[in-house]
């Protein structure tokens, strides 16, 4: 019976080693979101530190690449809604984005292209680059293990993955992305297009 009760007590401690936590209620004014990234053979950190969610999206940002370059990226509230191109490759300094432009979010109207419907959406993965069609094959979230203010948690993610007309995965395309499973706060957790990030900390003090 102990041994039994010692077995419980070990299963429990596991499954609650990571709690799930909603990032709607976290990501404010003054988080950061911490990115570790994989680019031209470097390992750095993105750091994205919110200054304004509403009407729309600002942060500050930072890489702790050798460049250690920084800026501000600021979005439109029409960007918000139904932007379709991702900014991904960031200059020093202050940047407010067209409309048609976003940066580790997505738009009202590409979160619900990809969760309802066809779940599938045209995206420019980067600026300049034909649109490519990015869609779901797998219905049910997967929770991704960060750390928040240094605890272990999990967050939600639902993946994205380029597809062919038919709308079955193309395979000679590795470019997807990740994001959180909210309308209302679709972060980019994990990308691959070019570089390799991933959410891997987020803290709110």
């Amino acid at each position: 019976m102990k041994k039994l009760f010692l077995l419980s007590m070990l299963l429990t401690a596991s499954a609650i080693s990571f709690a799930q936590v909603n990032l709607q209620s976290l990501v404010k004014t003054g988080t950061r979101l911490i990115y570790a990234v994989v680019a031209n053979g470097e390992k750095y950190d993105f750091i994205v530190t919110i200054k304004a969610l509403a009407p729309a999206l600002v942060f500050d940002w930072q890489m702790t690449n050798a460049a250690n370059s920084s800026g501000t990226i600021t979005h439109t509230p029409q960007a918000m809604l139904s932007a379709n191109t991702m900014y991904n490759y960031f200059a020093p300094g202050a940047k407010t984005l067209s409309d048609d432009m976003i940066s580790v979010w997505l738009s009202k109207n590409t979160f619900t292209g990809l969760t309802k419907g066809s779940r599938s959406v045209l995206l420019r993965m980067n600026t300049g680059e034909t649109p490519k069609k990015m869609g779901m094959t797998e219905a049910d979230a997967k929770e991704v293990k960060i750390l928040v203010n240094g605890e272990k948690e999990t967050v939600e993610e639902q993946m994205a993955i380029v597809l062919n007309d038919a709308g079955t995965p193309k395979n000679d395309d590795e470019t997807f992305f990740s994001f959180n499973n909210s309308a209302k706060m679709p972060v980019i957790i994990r990308m691959n297009n070019g570089f390799y990030l991933a959410l891997k900390e987020i803290k709110t003090k």
